[in-house]
């Protein structure tokens, strides 16, 4: 049986799982997806790993398109996400609400979980968020970092870490059974990321569109939406 090679941010890993069976009707091939944080996608797709299509941020995607990784202009948008706050499954959630609250939380915590800001966007964004609370430093000894944000989240959720917290795309934290979502990022902390797909240059065509055109259907667009995105 054929393969449908897909190279996906993580934070589109539940929309992707999701979907395999649709895609696997439009193509009658089986699907192979590597999830990862974006900076380590990117660097599949430069690696040249088998793909067909490519889902990244639309910035990356453009990159990719300049540089003939992805057919220019099959680029598409598919939703938007923000950041969301955790604590591992039925532990006090502390209040979060604020930027202030925020603060506490977070150095009151005796553990803040979220991606490598090195690879991963949310990781890079909850690296700025606690800068700009002065808290970086502060809390040095005390943040663990993950490859992406749903390996940050299932190690959250299984170690159960008493006064543990965790940071990520929600996108990334409604799939995980092991842990709460207490509330999004609060205020001028919160930062929405947009994620998009592209036929990948050196893939089956015909395999990369049936991707996109189930991603832009409407039981695509639902799961997107259930995954916490606001679909584009």
């Amino acid at each position: 049986m054929s393969t449908v090679h897909i190279i996906s941010a993580g934070a589109m890993q539940a929309v992707i799982t999701a979907l395999v069976p649709a895609i696997e009707r439009a193509t009658g091939a089986k699907v192979a997806a590597t999830f990862g944080a974006v900076g380590q996608q990117r660097a599949r797709v430069l690696a040249d790993e088998s793909a067909d299509a490519i889902l990244l941020t639309p910035a990356m995607l453009d990159e990719l398109a300049g540089s003939g990784w992805i057919v220019p202009g099959s680029q598409r948008t598919l939703g938007e996400v923000g950041m969301g706050v955790v604590v591992p499954l039925g532990h006090p959630a502390p209040d979060v609400s604020t930027e202030q609250a925020f603060a506490a939380a977070m150095r009151a915590a005796s553990l803040v979980v979220y991606p490598d800001p090195q690879i991963a966007s949310a990781g890079r964004h909850c690296d700025d968020a606690l800068r700009r609370l002065g808290l970086r430093d502060e809390l040095a000894d005390r943040i663990r970092h993950f490859p992406n944000g749903n390996v940050s989240m299932t190690w959250l959720g299984e170690q159960r870490l008493a006064g543990s917290i965790g940071v990520t795309q929600i996108s990334e934290i409604r799939p995980i059974p092991t842990i709460t979502l207490i509330a999004e990022m609060p205020g001028s902390l919160q930062v929405i990321t947009a994620y998009g797909a592209g036929l990948a240059a050196k893939g089956n065509r015909a395999f990369g569109q049936a991707v996109l055109d189930v991603l832009a259907s409407p039981e695509g667009r639902a799961e997107i939406e259930r995954a916490g995105f606001t679909p584009r």
